[in-house]
């Protein structure tokens, strides 16, 4: 039934507290009118169910909160049917308010109900167009019969109204189509503005080939982390990380393969870390992971399952067979690498050093 978008069910949530209270003070406004009619027992009865009313509309905007939270569609389906109940039952006493006109109040007092009537419908608009089609079965539970009691009467000025209100629906409904349009066209704005923003700043964070974090997001978040670890005197380690002979890869077989290749290195090295650490393409082939509450030593062993992995890995692309290995340098936190710049810059010299004695190999 409810097939709306969240955002229009809060609107509603959002309004209801103000269109049970104005319901009520129009409550009060018809009391103070037909007290001198209306025995007052009977206005006393009418006015519990108002009051009933209210409550179970505030009831059904604290459970549409409830599953909106919780994002439980069933219960947000059953609520809305609860909801259009509510305001037929609405529809029902406002016209048991113009029925009591009748039969208690001298003529022109049924025009005074019509107006109030009226009023509550356009009032309406604004609180519930959120919900269009709950809208439009109240206003017509609402409007129609009023049109029957006019008709009732059959005098001129009853008539005059009848023809007014013909007039008044197509205007009302095309209001609420409107201001429910309105609303939507500004949530759909909000919601492409929301997704701009977070493709914007998934790409800020997020190397664009491998789907890993990029430099720059590496050294913000890492140095978030070690003054953590500083704190809590935790053991921090990083791993610098280079694809040995990446150029060669590139000329003989083409940027696609070498694209391929860090790929796929990095789904290999992905298996094997855990979601606490920091995994980040730093360079063209040169990855850094930041290794949360590991010391040199367990930096070491990760090291050398990382290396083996690769090592022993045999990547196909289009019937081509080929196979790489990566040459890591260490560093940790420790009184000489305080920050996240000397693990990087004690890494990178480590990882030189691999370099330098042959590739294919850790360097602590």
């Amino acid at each position: 039934m409810l097939t709306v978008h969240p955002k229009l069910i809060e609107s509603l949530v959002e309004q209801t507290p103000r269109a049970m209270i104005a319901m009520l003070i129009v409550s009060f406004a018809y009391i103070g009118v037909f007290i001198k009619y209306i025995p007052f027992n009977i206005l006393i009865i009418w006015f519990v169910f108002q009051i009933l009313l209210a409550t179970c509309r505030f009831y059904n905007a604290k459970s549409f909160k409830k599953y909106l939270r919780t994002k439980n569609q069933e219960g947000i389906q059953k609520n809305g049917i609860y909801f259009i109940i509510s305001n037929v039952f609405q529809a029902i006493m406002w016209t048991m308010s113009s029925i009591l006109s009748i039969v208690y109040a001298p003529q022109p007092y049924e025009l005074v109900v019509f107006v109030m009537i009226i009023g509550i419908i356009t009032a309406a608009a604004l609180s519930m167009s959120s919900l269009y089609k709950a809208y439009l079965i109240f206003f017509f539970s609402m409007i129609i019969p009023q049109i029957f009691i006019m008709i009732y009467y059959g005098e001129h000025h009853h008539i005059s109204l009848i023809v007014l209100t013909l007039i008044y629906i197509p205007a009302t409904i095309l209001l609420s189509k409107a201001i429910y349009s309105s609303r939507l066209s500004s949530i759909q704005a909000h919601d492409d503005l929301e997704k701009s923003v977070n493709k914007l700043h998934h790409l800020s964070m997020i190397d664009e080939l491998t789907n890993i974090y990029n430099r720059r997001y590496f050294f913000e978040i890492s140095q978030k982390l070690i003054a953590i670890a500083a704190r809590e005197k935790k053991q921090l380690s990083l791993l610098m990380i280079d694809i040995d002979y990446f150029k060669n890869i590139n000329d003989n077989y083409g940027h696609q393969v070498g694209d391929f290749i860090l790929i796929n290195v990095v789904k290999e090295i992905e298996k094997n870390i855990r979601k606490s650490d920091v995994f980040a393409r730093v360079g063209g082939e040169e990855f850094t992971i930041l290794l949360n509450d590991a010391s040199l030593d367990e930096a070491k062993v990760i090291t050398e399952k990382i290396r083996r992995i690769i090592e022993d890995k045999v990547f196909i692309y289009n019937n081509i067979t080929m196979s790489t290995t990566i040459s890591i340098g260490l560093s940790e936190l420790n009184k000489e690498n305080t920050s996240i710049e000397d693990l990087y810059k004690q890494a990178d010299k480590q990882l030189y050093i691999a370099k330098e004695n042959g590739r294919n190999r850790a360097c602590p």
